[in-house]
């Protein structure tokens, strides 16, 4: 369904080459499938889910590369053909989706905008489908004639993914929806959400940093390093048969809550200056199984029996088995 080849995003800057955000990301995404992004701040996760939505500002990045949503390449469309496919096809819910409500319109017109501007529905008809979007987000559907300050953080977060669904898209890119809110309301929303694709069957690529709340709902996990796809791995795997040293680093920034004893271990080092020309893998400095190719040579995505991996311990031998 959706496509992504070679695709690289690089932030002008007035001095020097800019900042090269994503470097070279290639994947896919099946219909109806529920995708993680992770990785640290700053490692390219938003700018990946804007690059894909086309959403970036022209005067101020280059991408390279292409997105393809069904065949179509989104970056051969025009403004007005772009515009068409948005909501239709591709919806977004943004990291402030929370506050993207205008303040003085009740939510209801805010939905009618959208249903205007891409659809021929009555006013009745408009009015069943919010209150049926609203319900199916948990949400009663006399909230349609609230005003946004009316509502708490997760109502309005809940809202926002019911406006993405509007038009029932064939992808939402989610980027960072529940870091605003607590723990009680982000697990309430995230397991909403998995049901609601279930049982509508969208597809979801869903960014965050939280890899614990990833692995809640995804079906697949991909972990992002330095702008470039690191890991790529069927979720249920990922826990005990991670391969590369990031993600099993983080993985270690995790606690069991059934443990007894609690066990914590941190990535030392910091990510590296993206604005810099990067010489061979990019997490070599904070990697505890460097080696000397990992200095002068990027690795390139390798091809595993399930998912893919990005680390020079896999280029001249086979995974070992499990």
């Amino acid at each position: 369904m959706l496509q992504v080849k070679d695709l690289s995003v690089t932030y002008r800057a007035r001095r020097g080459p800019g900042v090269a955000a994503v470097r070279g990301v290639d994947f896919e995404i099946p219909d109806s499938t529920f995708v993680g992004l992770v990785g640290e701040s700053g490692c390219g996760k938003s700018t990946l889910g804007f690059a894909i939505a086309a959403l970036l500002d022209e005067r101020r990045n280059t991408v390279r590369g292409h997105v393809l949503l069904d065949g179509v390449d989104l970056y051969q469309l025009s403004p007005d053909q772009l515009r068409a496919l948005r909501w239709s096809k591709l919806s977004v819910v943004l990291q402030g989706g929370m506050n993207a409500f205008n303040p003085v319109l009740r939510l209801k017109h805010q939905f009618m905008d959208v249903m205007k501007a891409h659809a021929k529905l009555s006013k009745a008809e408009m009015t069943k489908r919010i209150a049926q979007l609203l319900a199916a987000v948990e949400l009663d559907p006399a909230v349609m004639e609230s005003y946004p300050h009316e509502l708490s953080g997760g109502m309005k977060q809940r809202a926002a993914i019911a406006l993405a669904l509007v038009l029932e898209p064939r992808l939402v890119i989610l980027d960072e929806p529940t870091t605003a809110l607590d723990v009680v309301v982000q697990r309430s929303i995230v397991t909403m959400l998995s049901q609601l694709q279930h049982r509508l069957r969208f597809s979801v690529l869903f960014v965050s940093h939280d890899l614990g709340l990833v692995l809640e709902v995804a079906q697949r996990v991909m972990v992002m390093y330095a702008g470039q796809i690191v890991e790529d791995k069927p979720a249920d795997l990922i826990i005990d048969e991670a391969h590369h040293p990031y993600t099993k680093a983080l993985l270690g920034c995790y606690a069991n809550p059934r443990a007894t004893r609690v066990s914590l271990t941190g990535i030392p080092g910091t990510p590296p200056d993206l604005r810099e020309h990067l010489h061979g893998c990019p997490f070599a400095p904070r990697c505890t199984q460097r080696m000397d190719i990992c200095e002068t040579e990027a690795p390139r995505l390798l091809p595993l029996k399930d998912g893919s991996v990005a680390c020079h311990l896999y280029t001249h031998k086979e995974v070992p088995a499990r």
